[in-house]
């Protein structure tokens, strides 16, 4: 009867430590999904994105002037620029990790032809374009620096309003975005720390600013992943992370934004 009983309680034990290895898995391999789930919830409340129309016509005048300070500005904004994940159809080859120029030289100039992106065909489309004027005109389309990425929004989309801003504040930053206008930051992207990059992260990248909240953070489309839309930073990450691609000596290059503007 004793013997029984151990070999009963044996088996309890090989089922429950089989039922938590199960139970194990799932988790593992939901690991994505929860995550989601969890940063949807901890998301915070954005400001309403507003549209071009809605802000009236942007002043063509650059916005850092010495007059701008905190008290000008709204105490949020959120302009609706719309979103691409740099690799649309989730195939993240080499070609496709180097899309992040692309896809947000393409989120900007659709945010001014007041066009949508509406699906990953067209997004891959309009990524491939892009890609073949920069091989035609620029030779290469791979790591684009701040000045090279304002010449395709120059020259491919005809936005004549752009400018390259040396060693730029958060003010400077702010008040273009509140007066309308998108800013590119060039930055080094192991720098910015989000963890749903490929780890450990691209050595340069691009995103865009596209508003801040009430609390100062950093409102931006970033590319870089399928989350990336309305991702929120810290201003002190992008602006730690804002480096120009310098060669390859990302971590050196220089203090540069693009801004976009409104002719």
């Amino acid at each position: 009867m004793f013997f029984l009983h151990r070999k009963k309680h044996r088996h309890w034990l090989v089922f429950s430590i089989l039922g938590l290895l199960g139970v194990g898995m799932v988790i593992y391999q939901q690991r994505v999904a929860l995550r989601d789930i969890f940063e949807t919830l901890k998301k915070e409340e954005l400001p309403l994105a507003v549209g071009k129309s809605e802000l009236g016509r942007p002043s063509a005048e650059p916005a850092n002037t010495e007059d701008i300070t905190e008290q000008n500005l709204p105490e949020e904004i959120n302009l609706k620029i719309p979103y691409t994940v740099q690799a649309p159809r989730a195939n993240w080859d080499e070609e496709h990790r180097e899309f992040c120029e692309e896809a947000s030289v393409l989120m900007v100039a659709r945010y001014f032809q007041g066009k949508t992106i509406p699906g990953p065909d067209e997004a891959e489309a309009a990524l491939q374009d892009i890609k073949q004027w920069e091989i035609a005109n620029l030779g290469f389309h791979k790591d684009t620096t701040a000045a090279e990425t304002a010449r395709i929004l120059r020259e491919k989309f005809k936005l004549k309003d752009v400018e390259t801003i040396v060693n730029p504040t958060l003010l400077n930053i702010k008040a273009e975005v509140a007066a309308g206008n998108p800013v590119i930051v060039p930055a080094a992207g192991r720098l910015i720390g989000n963890p749903f990059y490929r780890q450990p992260g691209p050595l340069y990248h691009m995103l865009v600013i596209k508003g801040y909240t009430k609390d100062g953070k950093l409102i931006t489309n970033d590319p870089g992943t399928r989350r990336g839309a309305d991702y929120v930073y810290p201003p002190s990450t992008i602006m730690n992370a804002i480096h120009d691609w310098n060669d390859g000596d990302v971590a050196n290059g220089q203090k540069v934004v693009i801004v976009v503007r409104n002719e």
